[in-house]
C-alpha cells in the first residue's frame, strides 16, 4: 500500500520513472489508491492525469454533472476509463460556449458532415456545436425541443414556489415544488424596477446606479453580502461581461467586502444560488437585441432559477416587453409581484 502511494504521488509530480512503474503494475496500484480513495473529484480535463492508463475498467462508476454544458467528445477521456457511467444534468440550462463564428460552423458542419456522406439530421445529433453530452446519453435526435429519454427528476427544493413556478412555466418542466410559500424581507418574491438608461460603451450607467440603491435597501432589510452558508445573501447578474465589469467596479468601491463571486455572468452563477438576484439586463434602446436573451428559454431559466426567495429584474420594463421570455417575466412578475 505505501508503495503504491509513493509511485502515484510521484506520478502526480510529473516523474517519469512513476511513470514506467505504473505501466507494469498499473491494476494493482489503482486498487491500492482506491482502498484509501474510493472517490475522485476532477474535472473532465484532468482525468488523463489522475489515471493516465484509460483502461477500461480503472473506474466502477463515473458521474457526470452539468452535462447540458458539455460538448459530447469531452466526455470520452472518462468514458473509456469506466464501466458504467451517469450522465447528469439539464438541457434546458446553460449550453456550451462554443467559440466558432457562423462561417466556422458552417465550414466544419460541410467538411466534417455533409462531404463525408453524412446529413444534417447528424450534424444535429452528434455535432459538438449543436449538441450536448446530455442529449447524446438521452439518446436525443437532435431536433429543436427534443431531450430524448433521460430519467426526469421533478422534486424541486430551491426557490420558493412563485419563482419556481415561472421557470415551470418557461420549460414545461412539470415540477413537483417541495418548498414553502415564504415572502422575501422586501415582502414580495418578485419585483421588477423599470429603468430606462441609455448605453454608453456598452453600459447602462443608469441600471448601475438602480443595483445600487436596491443593494442599500437590501442591505437595511436584513440581507448581507457575504455568509458562510449563502443564507440571506446578494448575487447580481447582467448577461454581458461589460455591464458586469462597470457593476463589480462600483459595488466593490461601495462595499469592499462584497464577493467578487457574487457579482458575474450568467454563466459565472450555473450551478449556485443566492436568497436574492438582482438581474441587471443592460438593454434600453430601441436598436438593442434581445436575441441573445431569447433565443431559447435557457439562460432566464437559469438566471431566475438562482433566487432562493428574491428575484430582481432591472431594465427598460417596456423594450424587453417586445418579445420573446423577457415579455413573459415582465408579464408575470406584474401578476405576480411588484413593478417598480
Amino acid at each position: 500500500m505505501i508503495a503504491s502511494i509513493r509511485t502515484y504521488i510521484a506520478l502526480l509530480n510529473g516523474e517519469w520513472d512513476a511513470y514506467r512503474q505504473l505501466s507494469l503494475n498499473w491494476r494493482n496500484i489503482y486498487r491500492d489508491i482506491s482502498l484509501l480513495f474510493p472517490v475522485f473529484l476532477c474535472t473532465l480535463h484532468s482525468i488523463r492525469n489522475l489515471l493516465p492508463y484509460p483502461d477500461s475498467g480503472c473506474i466502477d462508476q463515473v458521474i457526470v454533472d452539468e452535462a447540458g454544458q458539455i460538448p459530447p467528445h469531452q466526455v470520452f477521456p472518462v468514458l473509456v476509463r469506466c464501466n458504467r457511467a451517469l450522465i447528469v444534468g439539464d438541457p434546458l440550462q446553460l449550453e456550451p460556449v462554443v467559440n466558432l463564428s457562423d462561417q466556422k460552423k458552417e465550414e466544419y458542419r460541410s467538411k466534417s458532415f455533409l462531404e463525408q456522406g453524412l446529413t444534417d439530421v447528424d450534424y444535429d445529433r452528434y455535432s459538438p456545436t449543436a449538441s450536448t453530452a446530455y442529449h447524446r446519453a438521452a439518446g436525443a435526435s437532435g431536433q429543436p425541443g427534443d431531450i430524448g429519454n433521460g430519467i426526469i427528476l421533478k422534486y424541486h427544493y430551491r426557490c420558493v414556489p412563485v419563482i419556481a413556478d415561472f421557470c415551470d412555466r418557461l420549460c414545461n418542466y412539470g415540477m413537483i415544488i417541495k418548498t414553502e410559500p415564504k415572502a422575501s424581507r422586501l415582502g414580495a418574491n418578485l419585483i421588477a424596477c423599470n429603468v430606462e438608461g441609455k448605453l454608453e460603451n456598452n453600459v447602462n450607467w443608469a441600471e448601475v446606479d438602480a443595483v445600487e440603491a436596491l443593494i442599500e435597501e437590501l442591505l437595511a432589510a436584513g440581507y448581507c453580502l457575504n455568509s458562510p452558508d449563502s443564507d440571506n445573501t446578494i448575487g447580481v447578474i447582467s448577461p454581458y461581461r461589460r455591464q458586469v465589469d462597470a457593476l463589480t467596479q462600483r459595488l466593490k468601491s461601495r462595499w469592499s467586502d462584497f464577493s467578487p463571486k457574487s457579482i458575474g455572468t450568467v454563466h459565472t452563477f450555473q450551478g449556485g444560488q443566492k436568497s436574492v438576484i438582482i438581474f441587471s439586463t443592460r438593454q434600453c434602446q430601441p436598436t438593442d437585441s434581445l436575441w441573445f436573451i431569447n433565443r431559447r428559454p435557457n439562460l432566464l431559466n437559469v438566471t431566475v432559477s438562482r433566487a432562493r426567495e428574491l428575484f430582481i429584474l432591472v431594465g427598460n420594463l417596456g423594450r424587453i416587453s417586445e418579445g420573446g421570455h423577457t415579455r413573459e417575466l415582465v408579464e408575470y412578475i406584474k401578476e405576480f409581484g411588484e413593478t417598480r
